[in-house]
């Protein structure tokens, strides 16, 4: 008894400890908690809702599985299962101490805490702001690019697997004389033998057709790094982050500095679109960013798919090209049961003469797709930078601006931030399409080289006309973005330079001049440069 008298209040102490958060939330009357819940509008609820997941602000683990389950450590770069000590340190340094969690009180206090002629002042040194960029982009960038290029990997084992699956169904040719007997009484022997001839010819003709479109994809695969959409657009961010520092840096301590803290690399996510999610947290009525960053998550997806939209035109043209073929193999047993001599030799002589055709014809085009990668990487690596620098500042101001005037109004940030999303879609739409066009007849004009005997020549018209209209179209981007930048800092410079007062600041004009300059401008003068009628050549050139 005298142990059980012991161990008792302990016992009891620890019940009674167990028991107080329950007995605590118990005594919480029920009616401040109905108060508190109608306190919150239901909008603002739906908006915090739809703006970010509950874990949005949790500091990702250092070693986690990414998203495809595999083991992933933050500092480990090259995949060597080591942590880089050296980098590890160098970003510890970079960071100062600044944490990856955006606590949307406390930095609402601080900002409110900011006199009212230095709202506009940096929040970090730019010095500082770059070397943290540099430092994420090392963690971040190179893993983004293996990443892709792993996802691009497992598309070509699905599309080998898919060819070869299409191809088992010639096996299905094996049936035939089940269902031409009766047509053909009497030659069931001939059926079978044909049959089987065609059967395995379909097998190994599909199978071939397909080993020249899995090459062409290798080629495009190799080459994605230089042209790939999504891949140009994060480092084209963490790029104008470095070299526009300056215009970052108003609010660099409270949101780009944290965001780009949150970046592990263990994910395709874009850099930019996770800056315009976290700009809801530093302006709790900004639901303006969230619309924007699900456009902009949107149109990464399709930027993601453009790779495959392209093969996909190939894969159509090959199976145009190659249609004519497997309908001869599946006709070939009624030809030998009709009695048409040499049938089978015919059409297997023909099947192996029309891959022949349509490989040299591919290796030819692929030659044009790797030269038309370079001038299209080059181009889209020069002008995504302007592109997101625009989408990027005019963020920064548009958070300047909702956090500091008590006037400001959503749908002129929406407007701003829309108008530059839209200039980033015609570009690259511009180089897409052109290069498609381009691609597409090219490829027609070399199967009929190498399948009918029609000689190249025969389509001067369109070499002389529509090398100089793709290349054209191709670097006017480029040149109209690197001019539009220009253009757009002096304005804005114009506009802010003195001013360190939010409210003197003419919003109106810093957020819709530039816009309109990128969208408007870029039309007209890609109109008046002949732009649209050299597209519509390569689109409507007959190849026959």
């Amino acid at each position: 008894f005298a142990e059980g008298d012991e161990d008792s209040p302990e016992e009891h102490h620890e019940e009674h400890h167990e028991a107080q958060p329950e007995e605590h939330q118990e005594a919480q009357p029920e009616e401040q908690a109905e108060e508190n819940h109608e306190a919150q509008p239901e909008e603002q609820a739906g908006e915090d809702h739809e703006a970010a997941p509950a874990d949005d602000d949790a500091e990702p683990a250092q070693a986690d599985p990414d998203e495809d389950g595999e083991h992933y450590s933050k500092f480990d770069v090259d995949g060597d299962g080591t942590d880089d000590a050296a980098l590890e340190q160098e970003y510890e340094e970079a960071m100062g101490g600044i944490e990856p969690e955006i606590d949307p009180d406390a930095v609402e206090k601080e900002l409110a805490a900011r006199p009212e002629d230095a709202e506009m002042k940096p929040s970090i040194t730019a010095d500082q702001f770059r070397k943290i960029v540099r430092v994420v982009k090392k963690v971040v960038l190179d893993r983004m690019e293996k990443k892709m290029a792993k996802s691009s990997a497992k598309k070509m084992s699905k599309f080998s697997a898919g060819i070869s699956i299409f191809s088992l169904l010639g096996l299905l040719l094996l049936f035939m004389p089940l269902v031409l007997a009766r047509r053909y009484p009497g030659q069931g022997k001939t059926l079978f033998k044909y049959s089987a001839l065609a059967a395995l010819t379909f097998v190994v003709t599909v199978n071939l057709f397909g080993g020249v479109l899995f090459g062409m994809k290798t080629v495009q695969g190799a080459l994605g790094g230089y042209t790939n959409p999504s891949l140009a657009i994060a480092r084209g961010t963490f790029d104008t982050l470095d070299r526009n520092a300056e215009e970052y840096i108003t609010m660099g301590k409270e949101l780009f500095v944290p965001t780009l803290a949150q970046l592990q690399g263990n994910s395709e996510e874009q850099p930019s679109l996770l800056i315009l999610e976290n700009g809801k947290k530093i302006v709790k009525k900004a639901q303006v960013f969230v619309s924007v960053a699900k456009t902009v998550k949107k149109l990464d997806f399709v930027f993601k798919i453009l790779p495959i939209i392209l093969f996909g035109v190939s894969m159509i043209l090959f199976a145009l090209a190659i249609r004519p073929t497997l309908t001869e193999i599946i006709k070939l047993p009624m030809r030998a049961a009709a009695g048409e001599a040499g049938a089978g030799r015919e059409v297997t002589k023909g099947a192996l003469r029309r891959v022949w055709g349509e490989l040299r014809a591919t290796l030819c085009t692929l030659v044009v797709l790797s030269l038309l990668t370079v001038v299209s990487g080059f181009v889209l690596g020069r002008m995504v930078g302007p592109a997101l620098d625009a989408l990027l500042g005019y963020f920064s101001f548009a958070v300047s601006y909702l956090q500091f005037v008590d006037t400001a109004s959503s749908t002129l940030v929406f407007v701003s931030l829309f108008g530059v999303i839209l200039f980033l879609v015609l570009n690259l739409a511009t180089l897409i399409v052109s290069m498609s066009f381009f691609l597409g007849k090219t490829q027609k004009i070399f199967q009929q080289r190498f399948n009918h005997g029609i000689p190249v020549g025969g389509h001067n018209g369109f070499f002389k006309w529509g090398v100089p209209a793709v290349l054209f179209v191709q670097v006017f981007p480029w040149l109209f973005a690197v001019v539009a930048a220009k253009v757009i800092l002096k304005v804005n410079t114009s506009l802010l330079e003195g001013v360190t007062d939010a409210d003197q600041v003419p919003w109106g004009k810093l957020m819709i001049a530039g816009p309109l300059l990128l969208v408007v401008g870029y039309l007209v003068l890609f109109w008046a440069a002949r732009g649209i009628k050299a597209v519509r050549f390569l689109q409507k050139y007959k190849v026959t």
